[in-house]
């Protein structure tokens, strides 16, 4: 117990005990607001690191894909009997590009996204778009969804319709494919959209990944 305090002190150790007890409290309400915030700072850090995973996770997909790719071009070249020099004097494409505009699209005119247009350049090894013709496929998924729900569907056009959904305008050099859900919409607004070209005269393939994000209906 405290020791009592002489009458005429009384005023001032009840001040100081006041004192004391703003200061506990005040220590008390920093400890509980620390508290909140180091919760809130873990759901964060969380979230991050989630995010972090799933980048790490499609740029090894990429780099397998290419990696793949790459092995797949080399044993078309050895079986048709190309040579670095004969690859150096024809056009061809050395990468592919799914082009910005790419994302949801309203085919219908009711609320929501009826699909995704994909907008794809094949581009040669001087960064210039060409316009070459070739088998294309699309691969649409929705990878926030549970594993063996997470594929959206399929789209392969051969290269005889590619052909027509080329559109080589003023500021529009690309193939044009539209690609509706093929069932109900996807659970969630993020597709990741995965395209393969092989080009019709070298057999060589090329691919791109991305995402868009699409409306769903309400």
């Amino acid at each position: 117990m405290s020791p009592a305090c002489p009458a005429p002190d009384r005023n001032l150790c009840l001040a100081a005990k006041l004192r004391h007890a703003g200061v506990g409290l005040g220590l008390l309400a920093a400890w509980l607001t620390a508290g909140c915030g180091s919760q809130t700072e873990f759901k964060l850090r969380e979230e991050v690191a989630a995010l972090n995973l799933q980048i790490e996770q499609k740029n090894s997909q990429l780099e397998l894909q290419k990696a793949v790719i790459d092995k797949l071009n080399d044993q078309i070249d050895k079986l048709t009997g190309r040579t670095p020099i004969d690859l150096q004097r024809i056009f061809y494409p050395d990468h592919l590009v799914i082009e910005k505009i790419t994302g949801g699209e309203d085919y219908d005119g009711k609320p929501g996204d009826d699909g995704v247009t994909v907008y794809l350049q094949p581009v040669d090894k001087y960064g210039d778009v060409v316009k070459v013709a070739g088998d294309i496929t699309i691969e649409l998924y929705d990878l926030a969804a549970p594993p063996q729900q997470n594929f959206i569907g399929e789209y392969k056009i051969p290269v005889d319709q590619a052909g027509k959904l080329w559109h080589g305008k003023l500021w529009t050099n690309h193939f044009q494919i539209k690609c509706p859900w093929p069932g109900a919409p996807p659970q969630h607004p993020e597709i990741t959209i995965r395209a393969v070209f092989v080009d019709y005269l070298t057999k060589r393939v090329v691919a791109a990944q991305s995402t868009c994000t699409v409306k769903l209906p309400p």
